[in-house]
């Protein structure tokens, strides 16, 4: 009995080394460390031990038997392999169907958001009728421009890109706001990506925003956030103690008129050596163009030297234009020539550009 139990040890010893020619060498995509995999492993490793065949001690031609089963054993590799192939294929299934569970939880969390936004909206009515007076017509309603504002928030929550996104694209600009000598304040802080940003890098700030829903949805998430006109919201600060005003994609829904009248308002409110942030679309970009008037409230597109001069004639200095938002490389030409490079800037180009100044520090 002994005997037989030696010679089951040195079969069994024999498959696993079988076995090991044709594992995934460790550091590869099997071997990461992953619990899941290490357990599909140990199934593995221990299913090859139960198939393994064994011939009692004593039976007729028991030699041969051994002998045939120490020559068959490729069989058992040819078995390992289709094992550990067939868990790889569940693993990258495993895979895909994560990929899909994040994208539905992604999309559930953008209808979340729309959900809120309507019901902001009829909140919104509610409120501000009386009881027993009649529904108001699609007119009436209170409106952002030429909208009513809970088809622009949905407008915005359409075409905008979630919020996280918007985060993205805008945490570069809180280095510019760095230890400024006053808050700052957010124009058109829609949803409050960049305030979000603020709190988070221990920038002290507050936003107004014209749009009452998206206001709402702000102070629910703990904003300082008004609800209201820019222009308005300037003229209440008597003096200059602000230390920065942002505006992201807002003066290209202005009049220039209205665009001058906010940078002088601007202006006297920021306090020496305080920031002017200001983004919007590029419109040396002929792609930037094509969607400039997807957003039925955009008015025109503000060039960016055109903006440059009209900060500078308020009293803004060391004026800075950044080039913003570039199309990934599958969008844009490839470039084989001086040429290649020259179509791809005026067709191609970065999407929005960044004017940032300063007021000039007290002498």
């Amino acid at each position: 009995m002994e005997r037989d139990t030696d010679l089951r040890r040195v079969l069994a010893d024999e498959v696993r080394a079988a076995i090991a020619e044709t594992s995934p060498a460790p550091g590869s995509v099997h071997d990461e460390g992953d619990p899941a995999t290490a357990e599909a492993r140990r199934l593995l490793a221990q299913a090859s031990e139960l198939v393994t065949p064994a011939v009692p001690s004593g039976v007729p031609l028991e030699p041969v038997k051994r002998l045939a089963i120490r020559a068959l054993r490729f069989l058992w590799r040819n078995q390992s392999t289709w094992d550990t192939l067939t868990l790889d294929a569940l693993a990258r299934l495993a895979e895909s169907l994560d990929r899909l569970r994040l994208q539905a939880e992604r999309g559930l969390d953008a209808l979340g958001r729309r959900a809120s936004v309507a019901e902001g909206r009829l909140s919104l009515v509610e409120a501000r009728e009386p009881s027993g007076a009649a529904v108001p017509s699609a007119g009436d309603a209170p409106v952002v421009g030429a909208f009513p504002p809970g088809v622009y928030a949905l407008f915005e929550e359409h075409f905008r890109g979630r919020p996280e996104d918007i985060a993205a694209g805008q945490r570069d600009y809180v280095r510019w706001l760095r230890g400024l000598p006053g808050p700052v304040l957010d124009v058109g802080c829609g949803r409050g990506e960049f305030l979000h940003l603020l709190a988070g890098a221990g920038i002290p700030g507050s936003g107004v925003e014209a749009n009452p829903i998206s206001a709402a949805a702000c102070r629910a998430a703990g904003l300082d956030v008004l609800e209201g006109d820019a222009f308005e919201a300037l003229r209440r600060r008597k003096d200059a103690t602000l230390g920065g005003i942002t505006a992201f994609q807002v003066v290209e829904h202005w009049e220039p008129a209205s665009i001058f009248r906010f940078l002088r308002e601007a202006r006297r409110r920021i306090a020496p050596g305080g920031v002017l942030l200001l983004e919007t679309v590029n419109t040396d970009s002929l792609s930037a163009l094509r969607t400039f008037y997807l957003d039925p409230t955009h008015v025109r597109p503000v060039p960016a030297e055109a903006l440059r001069f009209l900060a500078e004639a308020v009293g803004f200095a060391d004026v800075v234009l950044e080039r913003r938002s570039p199309l990934p490389e599958g969008e844009r030409l490839e470039e084989r020539s001086d040429n290649d490079r020259k179509l791809n800037a005026l067709l191609f180009g970065p999407q929005d550009y960044a004017l940032v100044a300063r007021v000039p520090a007290a002498p």
